[in-house]
């Protein structure tokens, strides 16, 4: 493991990452719940809540087939965006991709992770709940889509994670079709007392112990807080999405600071 995570080289984080992930798959549902104390529930509905609301209004309704005397004899039809091309980046075992499709089921899904055990849990988490999701290996640096092939993008707590921010939010912009909505919710550090020296408390003396106590893999709960501290404030991960082409920037905070949406336009 990198000495107090101290990468040399993206591709040693990217390492690094996958196999942390690949590591703790098994748990990660429940400590995802545990840790935020069932918070992120909500966070992720939040998430796609605004997505849902920037697709439509940014939506163009498409003209309604025609009769053969020119007229039209039906109602119109759901725009593209209505309907929704959703990529989920990071996605993990599932869990905000199922939010899209639970807000948006006529939506069709495609989830993508560089940790293939958290691949495999998802897989086993659509197959139960009988949904159609394509899922598959990528990286968000590199991502094997063409130009145009989504009208939303999501992210769920994986921004972290990346080597590079501007790399990664050009790709996520060129995957995007015109008028098309990226979404990134992700921790934030709270900044009105107490809840910023509670938050601090947290996750710096006691979410590694936690690790220590129920995890065999207790790096992986020193990492996240270590990865928080060195991650872009707010206004700068807006202006990062501003330079790889978003308009529109956008950023709300949830839960006295502690998360934080990023939404833009492409």
């Amino acid at each position: 493991m990198p000495n107090n995570f101290i990468f040399q080289s993206r591709e040693e984080k990217k390492r690094y990452v996958e196999r942390m992930f690949g590591q703790i798959a098994r748990r990660y549902d429940f400590f995802n719940h545990f840790l935020s104390l069932g918070f992120d529930y909500s966070w992720r509905r939040r998430a796609i809540e605004i997505l849902r609301a920037r697709l439509l209004a940014h939506s163009t309704p498409q003209p309604p087939p025609l009769s053969e005397e020119g007229e039209s004899n039906h109602p119109p039809a759901p725009s593209l965006k209505m309907r929704g091309r959703i990529l989920d980046i990071a996605c993990g075992t599932g869990d905000l991709s199922f939010e899209a499709l639970r807000q948006m089921p006529n939506a069709t899904v495609t989830g993508v992770d560089l940790a293939e055990p958290m691949l495999v849990l998802f897989r086993k988490k659509a197959a139960e709940r009988n949904l159609a999701i394509t899922i598959e290996r990528g990286d968000v640096e590199v991502l094997q889509f063409a130009d145009n092939s989504f009208d939303g993008v999501t992210i769920g707590f994986g921004t972290r994670n990346f080597t590079d921010l501007g790399v990664a939010f050009k790709e996520i912009h060129r995957v995007l079709a015109p008028g098309g909505v990226f979404v990134n919710l992700e921790l934030a550090k709270p900044r009105m007392f107490p809840m910023k020296q509670l938050y601090r408390f947290y996750f710096d003396a006691l979410l590694p112990l936690i690790g220590t106590m129920f995890s065999r893999h207790d790096s992986a709960y020193k990492y996240l807080p270590d990865s928080l501290r060195k991650f872009p404030d707010l206004e700068a991960l807006a202006k990062i999405m501003t330079d790889a082409g978003f308009r529109d920037v956008k950023f709300e905070t949830l839960t006295a600071g502690i998360v934080a949406i990023h939404s833009g336009i492409k």
